[in-house]
């Protein structure tokens, strides 16, 4: 049964001043998950880091894997709904999931700050506000720097259904001193103000369709299986001690827990969020139940099958209590939202947490997020100060647009790590390369 929330408008393909006929061979949402397929763009993040760069030795996950797992996740659970409630459609969550970190920049996180920071010191000494978010990156990849089929149309052609679900943060930047969570996290650029109104189609809102909260959680459970996966395989974080198998607690575990509790209160306070200890111990206690491990890993096929099956029941453990609370049959979109129950989203942020204790803090990569800071801050400023070492495609919509600063961002949030490496060199001079080597993307 198709929802009658989805409206004709929804289920067309459509551009902001064209229709474009369908061979009836799939479906609107099936077009929009075929072109992010097929773009650059998606193409690239097999190159941008998930947590570590994506150059570095072992099998950890990169975006692009990220982003594949999110959108099969994200799927699964919109069919399990669908044949419960009629709705959403499966082929629109998915795309929604596989376009979440497409505008994301080198270097993941550490790219962002720098961007966000460089573009702020530039900005805000002339007076202004829009800087550098992944998210609103996204929106604007999708609806003006990627390419499709189309003369004369910029973006991906996706259907307005599937930007919607793919804004997390419907709304522009708002002042430190006015909103400060809006001033960290937005999901709009003043110059995308007009494709943002289209999409919304007049809401004014900040409320998010449902296809938005699958693939938040499907992000949320992804990132807190997977990479804790990853860094278990490395031996950087010591699973076999916080979560011994069989309950066989000793003073290594007592200790594990201790420093890890520590950390995630000390965190907790300083972001002044409050911090249950006892809750975070039960919270523990039930994720052990499927993450219970006897020993660190060992590189064996035996190794690698029990890690297999406590990701997918963790996966399952987070997945399957999920419900809609839907306000009627024509609903689906706005119209409901998706029940995930309190104890599953705590579990999973604290898994999460894992992440950041025993990886993204740890000495030895914050020196190498450093490097990348320093390499994205720099490339940023100096193509801003010399926009004649934009590539092509970014001098034409520079042409367009008129802000320098805009496309210098552009150009560097694009590339993938190695391409940023390999730029930063021939720009600093320490490694000048050849005159026929391509690093555009």
């Amino acid at each position: 049964m198709r929802p009658a929330e989805y409206s004709d408008d929804d289920l067309e393909q459509h551009a902001r001043r064209r229709r474009v006929d369908d061979d009836g061979q799939r479906s609107a949402f099936e077009h929009d998950v075929d072109r992010l397929l097929y773009s650059t763009q998606w193409r690239a993040l097999a190159g941008k880091s998930q947590v570590v760069a994506s150059g570095e030795l072992g099998a950890y996950h990169t975006r692009l894997t990220h982003s594949m797992k999110v959108a099969q996740l994200g799927r699964r659970m919109a069919e399990r709904l669908e044949r419960r409630y009629g709705g959403p459609n499966p082929a629109l969550v998915e795309a929604a999931c596989m376009a979440h970190d497409i505008g994301h920049p080198p270097f993941g996180h550490a790219g962002e700050t720098a961007l966000r920071a460089t573009m702020d010191e530039l900005r805000f000494s002339g007076g202004g506000l829009d800087s550098f978010e992944g998210n609103a990156q996204t929106l604007r990849v999708l609806t003006f720097l990627a390419a499709h089929k189309y003369p004369g149309h910029r973006g991906l052609h996706l259907t307005r259904a599937c930007l919607d679900a793919s804004v997390k943060y419907p709304w522009e930047r708002a002042p430190r001193d006015q909103d400060p969570a809006r001033h960290r996290k937005w999901g709009v650029y003043v110059a995308d103000r007009e494709a943002f109104a289209w999409i919304r189609d007049g809401r004014e809102d900040t409320s998010v369709p449902v296809e938005e909260q699958l693939m938040d959680w499907a992000d949320d459970v992804t990132y807190a299986c997977h990479d804790v996966e990853d860094f278990y395989r490395t031996g950087l974080i010591p699973l076999a001690a916080l979560f011994p198998a069989e309950g066989a607690t000793g003073p290594e575990t007592e200790r594990e827990t201790a420093r890890f509790l520590a950390y995630v209160e000390a965190k907790r306070r300083a972001e002044g969020e409050e911090f249950d200890r006892g809750a975070a111990l039960e919270l523990l206690a039930d994720i052990g139940k499927r993450l219970a491990v006897h020993a660190p890993y060992g590189g064996t096929h035996e190794d690698a099958v029990a890690v297999n099956r406590r990701t997918a029941d963790l996966i399952a453990y987070f997945t399957r209590g999920i419900e809609l609370e839907v306000g009627g049959p024509s609903a689906i979109r706005y119209g409901a939202r998706l029940l995930v129950p309190g104890p599953l989203r705590a579990a999973c942020d604290l898994l999460k947490e894992l992440v950041w204790c025993y990886v993204i803090d740890r000495p030895a990569l914050a020196t190498q997020q450093h490097g990348k800071r320093r390499i994205v801050g720099e490339l940023l400023r100096w193509t801003y100060e010399s926009p004649q070492l934009l590539p092509y495609e970014r001098a034409e919509e520079l042409a367009l647009h008129g802000d320098p600063l805009r496309a210098a961002a552009d150009h560097v949030a694009s590339l993938t790590e190695g391409q940023a490496v390999a730029l930063h060199r021939k720009l600093s001079g320490t490694g000048l390369g050849s005159v026929s080597d391509n690093v555009w993307p």
